[in-house]
This record gives C-alpha cells, structure tokens and sequence, in this order.
C-alpha cells in the first residue's frame, strides 16, 4: 500500500493538470483497443471448441470454416494489438513531456538544484532522475496496470466458461461421484495464491537490488562525464592511471550488483517458466477420466484447458510480472526520495532580500558553517551606485561565502541585503557557458540581439576576443573549448554587454595575467560608471580598481577600510 500511495502522489499532479482530458481519452482508447483484445481471446477460446470437433470429427467443411475464423481472429488481434500500442505510445508522449517539464520546474525553481548540491549530499545524479527514471516509471505505470486491467477482464470473462465446467468432474466419495460446483476455480485459484506466495517469497530481494544498480549504473556514467569534463587537468596530472582505476572500481560495483541481481532474476524466472507453463496441464488431468470416457469431445477440452490457463494466468499476474514490479517499486522510490527533497529543501533564505533601485545595503548580517563556526556577526554595508569594494582574505575565510549569502544562495545566515537583483549580475571563477553558439554563451543568461552586434563585436575586441569574432555562430562545447583565461574574458563580455547595477566578481580574474586583468577591470570602471562591484580576490593588484577593502580575519573578524585613490 505504500507504493501505491507513492504511485499515487507521483501520478496525480498529472491526471489533475490541463493534460488531464486529452490523458483520458488516450487512456480511454487504449482500454478499448485492450478489451477487444481480451474480447478476440475469449472468440479464440470458443474457436477451440469448434475447430476441435471438426478435427475430431472428420468435418473437412468445419475445418476450412475454423481456418477462415482463425484468419480473421488474428487480423483482429494484430488490428487491436497496433491500436493499444499507437495510443498508449501516445499517452506515454505526453504524460513524460509534461512530468518531465515539471519536475524541470521544480529543480531550477528558487534554484532548488543548487541548494540539493549545498545541503543534500544524498541526492545522487538528479540528472538520472529526470531524464531516465521519470520515463521508467511512466512505462512501467502504463504497461502494469493495462496488464492488471487485462487480467480482472479476463477473470471475470473466462470464470463462467471453467465454473460451468467444472460440471462435468466428479470427485470418488464413499462409493459415489461427488460434484464440487466450480472445483476448477477453486484449483486455479488455489494453485495461484501459492504460485504467487513462493514468487513474492524468492523475489523479495529484487527492488532492492534494482535500486542499487541503477544507482551504480549512474555513478559509473557520471565518473566518464567528470573525465571528459577535465580532460585537460587530468592529461596535465597525468591522472589516467588512478582514473581507469576508479572507473574499474565503479564498473565492477554495478557488475558485481548486476551479477547479484541476476542470480534472483534466474531463480524467479525458473520458478516461473515452470509454474506458468505446469498450469496448462493441470485441467487435462482432471477431466482426463471424462474424456477418455467419451463425456464430452476433444474441442472441449481444449476450450477447458484454454479457459483454465486464462484465469489462472489472471490470477497469478503478479508472478508473470514480478521482475518488473519489483523494477517498478525501485523507480517510483528514487522519484518519491527527489520529490520529497526537492519538497523539503529550503527555499527562502533567512535573510531578508529586498529591493531596491539604487545602492546596496547590508544590515546585521550573521553568517554561519554548518557545523555551526561563526564567520559574520552583525555585518554592515552600504554602498553607492559606482563604489567599489574588495574582499580580501586567505582562503576558506568566507569571502565566498559572503558573496552567497548577500544573493539569497546561502542560508546559514540571517540579517537583511537590499540592492536591484533584478539587473545584479554574478561572474564565478570558472565561468559558465551553456551548450550552443558563442553569440548565446556571451550574452547568457539573456537572449542574443543581434541589433547590438556592433556592441558585442567591440566588447569581444576589448577583453582581447578578437580572434573569436568569426566563430559567433558555432556551436560545441565553449567550456571546454576555450581556455579559462579565455572563459573568464568571455563572462567580462557579459558584462559589459549586460550592464547590471551591482556586479558581483567571484575570483573571476584569478586567470589573467596583469595586463588582462588590469584592462578588463579599467573597461568596467569607464563603461559601466554607475555600476557597483564588489570583487573578491587575492591579489593585491585588484585594490587600485576599488574604493574600499574589506579584509576578513579569523574568528568572524574584519576591518574595512578606503582606498585614498582608487583608478
């Protein structure tokens, strides 16, 4: 029950949502084209009465007649068989682009995907969650409860047919012939439960070696996209001993999983061949007595038998499908445990984030570590349109830290920031660039204008990107393309053609030279005059670009003083 009511909380912002009538008549149709499946295997069944006695009874005329029903039957099954898997192939379209798009919403909503990354150290590759889980559970979702439907129909429409056969068996008892109404339900049903209890008993290890593996199978992904990623550090490092050791590492925990969880997929799927096919003779069996007896014909037989495997495989569904339901229960576990951390993450800072057109001002702002280290207590700022300010301190003091906290990332920290997010750009270390042209990476997170391409032509010259300046509309990977003195240049562009009120400067010159440094700092002091920067950094050079310094010490200590004569 739990894992429906997971199911459940899975599946219903969908069937809630403005997908919801067209949802349902894909579903709707697809239930019919199913039905008229189990409506073609209960024809099918009364053909096996039909065509058997003509067999048995020499009628040659019966024969050519069963053959052309046969004919048609099957038409039919192909006919039905194409229209489920066109609407229900239909369906799956749909509901994956709209769970898909919602979950996308909720990660990048409040920036959610950078909070996990901070505070949720157990929310392993999201990526894996969207893009593959996501369409796993919809898949699995569909094809089990279409096959559950298929089964209670089946039941239900085969269960007369053995209840009326059952008629025909007499059990021996004290000298007589005892007739037990509905005796083959009863075994089909009997021999189902116990099928099914031995199946759930032997499988019970599956979902969560399921779990593991696609766990494992993600790691081992995400270790190759990290070496592609640093390809250049690792070839300098001459790291690719120690990383094909890692990658064998995490390759053989997936295939040491994989191994353990074949080893229960070959013990379930034994025990189910045999159960599954044993159950086609067992009705034989029993009516053997009769027919040999001459009570009733060879075609009915063969419709009892038939009938007897219908309902029997009814009930026994769940063991035909247990390897894919304890595959199911494993989907639907990874999506519930992102759902439910990306429903508990923080979103709202504790520090209260106003806005405001002009300045900046910090106002008792007391930054913390996790584990509690104080590194601000009662921090205050305020600064001008074209002031400029310097953090300076050795590393892990949090300068970082600060910059996080001041834009809402960071929320170990109470106290209250007032400037225009709304025009405020932030430039990292490494800067990013996302996958597409050079025009769309220089002007991200904006869309490109071409009617400033003269702006952008002239910005990329500046910062010493000429040589660029033919390769606008190229598309690859830029971030790995380009040097990181290069990338860093490239997130100057940014801003200048962005032109924010207050500009955030993370480390993001710590790769240039000097003479580049020094030249995009004087571009942003001449063409962006009103804008506020607030720069952290270690070299000492960056302090004649900016009217104040602020130098953190240990133990939540800083002094803050003016530059007498910044450039």
């Amino acid at each position: 029950m739990h894992t429906l009511r997971n199911f459940w909380r899975l599946a219903r912002p969908f069937w809630a949502s403005e997908e919801k009538y067209p949802a349902l008549l894909l579903l709707l149709a697809t239930v019919l084209m199913t039905l008229c499946l189990v409506g073609i295997n209960i024809l099918t069944n009364f053909w096996n009465l039909h065509f058997y006695n003509a067999l048995q009874a020499l009628d040659y005329a019966g024969f050519l007649l069963g053959s052309l029903q046969f004919i048609l039957l099957q038409i039919g099954m192909a006919a039905f068989t194409v229209g489920a898997f066109h609407f229900q192939q239909k369906l799956t379209i749909r509901w994956r682009r709209w769970a898909t798009r919602n979950m996308l919403d909720q990660w990048l909503a409040s920036q959610r995907y950078q909070k996990l990354k901070l505070t949720e150290t157990e929310v392993d590759n999201p990526d894996q969650r969207i893009a593959e889980d996501i369409d796993l559970f919809i898949i699995k979702s569909l094809k089990l409860s279409l096959g559950l439907l298929t089964s209670v129909v089946s039941l239900f429409s085969f269960l007369h047919i053995l209840w009326q056969a059952s008629s025909l068996v007499s059990v021996p008892f004290n000298d007589q012939s005892l007739v037990i109404p509905g005796l083959l339900v009863w075994v089909a049903l009997v021999y189902a439960i116990l099928g099914t209890g031995v199946a759930f008993w032997l499988g019970r290890a599956l979902p969560s070696l399921n779990f593991m593996q696609q766990r494992r199978e993600a790691d081992f992904r995400f270790s190759l996209i990290r070496l592609r990623e640093n390809a250049d550090s690792v070839a300098q490092y001459r790291g690719e001993a120690l990383e094909n050791a890692r990658f064998n590492q995490r390759l053989e925990a997936a295939l040491e999983n994989f191994w353990a969880l074949v080893k229960k997929q070959k013990l379930i799927m034994g025990y189910s061949t045999f159960y599954l096919n044993s159950a086609t003779v067992i009705p034989m069996f029993i009516m053997a007595p009769k027919f040999f007896a001459g009570a009733f014909p060879l075609g009915r037989l063969t419709q009892i038998s038939a009938a007897f495997g219908e309902v029997h495989a009814a009930i026994a569904y769940l063991v035909s499908v247990f390897p894919e339901l304890s595959e199911w229960k494993s989907v639907i576990d990874r999506l519930i445990g992102f759902q439910e951390r990306l429903d508990n993450v923080e979103v709202q800072s504790k520090v209260r984030l106003g806005q405001q057109t002009s300045g900046l001002d910090i106002k008792d702002l007391d930054i913390w570590l996790p584990n509690g280290r104080q590194l601000f207590k009662g921090f205050n700022l305020s600064l001008e349109p074209g002031d400029s300010l310097l953090i300076s301190a050795p590393s892990g003091y949090g300068k970082s830290t600060l910059i996080r906290t001041i834009t809402g990332l960071w929320h170990h920290a109470s106290g209250s920031t007032c400037y225009d997010r709304e025009r405020a750009l932030t430039l990292s270390q490494k800067p990013y660039l996302p996958l597409g042209s050079l025009r769309e990476a220089l002007w991200y997170p904006n869309p490109p204008k071409r009617e400033e391409d003269a702006a952008l032509s002239l910005a990329m010259q500046q910062v010493g990107l000429h040589h660029l300046s033919d390769q606008l509309d190229e598309e690859r990977d830029w971030s790995q393309t380009l040097s990181v003195g290069e990338l860093q240049r490239c997130a100057f562009v940014r801003a200048l053609l962005a032109r924010p009120t207050v500009l955030f400067l993370d480390e993001s010159s710590s790769a240039l030279d000097s003479a580049n440094e020094a030249r995009c700092y004087q571009l942003l002091k001449q063409t962006l005059p009103e804008t506020i920067l607030i720069s952290v950094g270690h070299n000492a050079s960056l302090e004649r670009f900016h009217w104040q310094v602020l130098e953190l010490q240990s133990e939540a200590q800083w002094v803050h003083r003016k530059v007498k004569q910044p450039v």
